[in-house]
């Protein structure tokens, strides 16, 4: 087990998560670098350190939330995060992943086959273009590689259910941003978590609460 990985692994173990999870990370990250060669899932970079800036980036907020028995929408989700390594470390959550790209799409697909991940949907769509069916249908809504607009951020309300919460995945946090967000009509409050990673560095979430 290499440095970095064995970072990760440790951060599962002080979690209570099964050697299980972390077998199917090993897996995952043995499919993303095979089709990254073909499709730009992450930069060839992030590649190098996958373990810490995709796959410890990802859960790091399960050291404030708990995701079990949850229905999630993974916005822009890309090579599946923050959504799939989430669903990993919680198998209980119900998880939506959305992209628009169809080769991202279809790799999307292959990971949920090959990682046997019930009670997850890949959509093929534009986020601002979810069917009024999923309106009020979702705990959480996580954003990782996304910059938020008007548009996006009314969407968002829109599909969270009463009290539900929408995550930004941040490396800092641009103060006249969050003072947006909270002119928003059906934003309730929102929190600022910031705290430092050993190999990863700063990291920060916003956590919008949508009203009761």
């Amino acid at each position: 087990m290499q440095n970095k990985s064995k970072q990760f692994y440790d951060f599962l173990k002080q979690h209570s998560i099964p050697d299980g999870a972390y077998n199917l990370f090993v897996l995952y990250e043995k499919i993303l670098r095979e089709k990254n060669k073909k499709i730009n899932l992450v930069s060839e970079r992030s590649l190098e350190n996958i373990w810490l800036t995709h796959f410890l980036d990802s859960i790091l907020i399960t050291d404030f939330l708990d995701f079990s028995n949850s229905r999630v929408l993974d916005f822009g989700s890309g090579g599946g995060f923050p959504g799939i390594p989430l669903k990993i470390i919680f198998p209980s959550m119900g998880l939506f992943c959305i992209e628009s790209i169809r080769k991202k799409v279809l790799f999307l697909r292959l990971i949920k086959q090959e990682l046997n991940l019930s009670r997850t949907t890949i959509i093929h769509s534009r986020f601002e273009d979810l069917n009024s069916t999923l309106h009020s249908s979702f705990d959480y809504i996580v954003v990782r590689a996304v910059k938020m607009n008007d548009e996006y951020f009314m969407k968002a309300f829109e599909l969270l259910k009463p009290s539900g919460k929408l995550i930004l995945y941040k490396s800092k946090v641009n103060n006249d941003e969050v003072d947006k967000i909270n002119q928003y009509k059906d934003c309730e409050k929102t929190e600022i978590i910031r705290k430092e990673y050993s190999g990863l560095g700063k990291r920060a979430l916003i956590i919008v609460k949508k009203h009761g």
